[in-house]
């Protein structure tokens, strides 16, 4: 992918690029053509998408900070380095210039665009060999993935989504003027959801089921609309969707025993969506957890709250929080030279999404049956309630563990409303704010986040 990141930039008309001095994934482009011209054959879009997936990999999104401030906000980790920025995220007190707040909100957007640009440009392609309906559904999986992650960080309401929240600006054509980049006000919340589930939807239906090593797929597509519905709050939707993801046999739960080898093997059979790093296409995301005696920098270290939350037995707590030399780190992240993949979406969740969806349905004893198997699959004894309250609580809580260190449980708080459990008394704190720069160079198009 490296290889053709020059090509791909300058092929990829985009109004910013920004720097972060961690990351060697953004490389400005030496020149820029226009997309009426770059875009016109099966390669050209090609390498397109490869630019789309290369914003994934930014140390301002994927790459570390979209998930990683999360799971710092939400209380799995706590801050022991020194970037005040991050501070900000640990003590919950975020303000709007923040810089992390405005360079992942740039980052996504810059995703967006190099979507839209694939989007926009791969109908005209007339050459037999290229699948256009796959390549369109590629770019608008990642465009929906843009948008709910926008969404969910910045959007919604303070006791969730789907209850008529406030939005983010919405692009859909490529940014190739500086008329197409002017400041847009925000949709409505349901505007926002109708483009994420529309580009998802189309993914699901036209995503050939093998693009090969790390790109999205039909079951990546389906997973991830499985995600989408239960954030939704649909849970008939939730259930059978990932239903769908569970029953195809390309993927299976790893044993107990071998839970660490889901991150430190690369494309194990449950992965269904892993973001690829190698020595030539790095990330920091090792180099933050670990101290400078490992040649990291400590910047976020696993909390006591986590590990506290852990059974007697959970095979799980050696992954989550080490014990050795480094301590108290986790074991899914371990190349501090950058090499580490990125779970986006993985089997495990699909069965804790059908879990919650059936027990929120009142179908206790199926929640049940998929809650023991990943309970089962931690050496942990099986549960035995079908009460639908109890197993709600008790799927959350197994998706606190389950997913520690892969940033959901920011997006569990924000969707139940659960905002006190991590000690949150402010509620407008449950979205984060519209970058300052934003908000102040808008010219007031943009409204800023009640309370900021």
């Amino acid at each position: 992918m490296k290889n053709n990141l020059l090509k791909i930039l300058a092929l990829i008309v985009v109004v910013q690029f920004f720097p972060a001095c961690e990351s060697n994934l953004e490389i400005e482009p030496f020149t820029a053509l226009d997309a009426a011209v770059g875009f016109k054959t099966k390669q050209d879009v090609e390498a397109a998408l490869l630019g789309s997936y290369n914003a994934l990999q930014s140390a301002n999104y994927y790459g570390l900070r979209s998930w990683a401030l999360g799971d710092l906000y939400s209380g799995t980790l706590i801050h022991t380095g020194t970037f005040p920025s991050w501070a900000q995220f640990a003590n919950r007190n975020l303000l709007a210039n923040n810089a992390e707040i405005t360079n992942m909100w740039n980052t996504i957007y810059v995703g967006v665009n190099r979507a839209n640009n694939v989007i926009a440009s791969a109908p005209g392609v007339n050459d037999p060999s290229f699948n256009v309906n796959n390549a369109l559904a590629e770019a608008r999986m990642l465009r929906s993935l843009h948008y709910f992650t926008l969404l969910t960080l910045y959007g919604g309401s303070p006791n969730g989504f789907n209850q008529g929240g406030v939005g983010v600006p919405i692009f859909t054509t490529p940014t190739l003027t500086a008329g197409d980049a002017a400041a847009k006000p925000r949709a409505t919340e349901a505007e926002v959801w109708q483009i994420i589930m529309d580009d998802v939807n189309f993914a699901v239906q036209n995503a050939s089921v093998n693009n090969g090593i790390g790109r999205v797929n039909k079951n990546v597509a389906n997973a991830l609309k499985a995600r989408f519905h239960l954030v939704r709050g649909e849970w008939a939707q939730a259930e059978a969707t990932a239903s769908e993801v569970i029953a195809q046999t390309r993927y299976s739960l790893l044993p107990g025993p071998d839970f660490a080898n889901i991150f430190l093997t690369k494309n194990t059979s449950e992965t269904i969506w892993e973001l690829q790093f190698d020595a030539n296409n790095t990330n920091s995301i090792a180099f933050f957890y670990y101290p400078v005696a490992q040649g990291g920098r400590n910047e976020i270290t696993s909390s006591t709250a986590l590990r506290d939350l852990h059974e007697p037995g959970d095979l799980r707590l050696r992954v989550n929080v080490t014990t050795g030399t480094p301590a108290n780190k986790t074991l899914k992240y371990t190349r501090v030279a950058g090499e580490d993949n990125v779970q986006i979406v993985r089997l495990a969740e699909m069965y804790l999404i059908r879990a919650e969806a059936a027990a929120r349905l009142g179908k206790g004893e199926a929640a049940l049956a998929d809650l023991n198997v990943i309970r089962k699959r931690a050496g942990l004894p099986e549960l035995t309630t079908t009460d639908s309250n109890e197993l709600v609580d008790a799927i959350l809580r197994e998706r606190v563990i389950e997913f520690a260190h892969e940033g959901l449980r920011w997006l569990d708080i924000r969707r139940t409303g659960r905002l006190t459990s991590v000690g949150i008394t402010q509620e407008f704190r449950a979205l984060w704010p519209i970058p300052e720069r934003e908000v102040d160079t808008s010219a007031g198009t943009i409204a800023q986040n009640n309370g900021y």
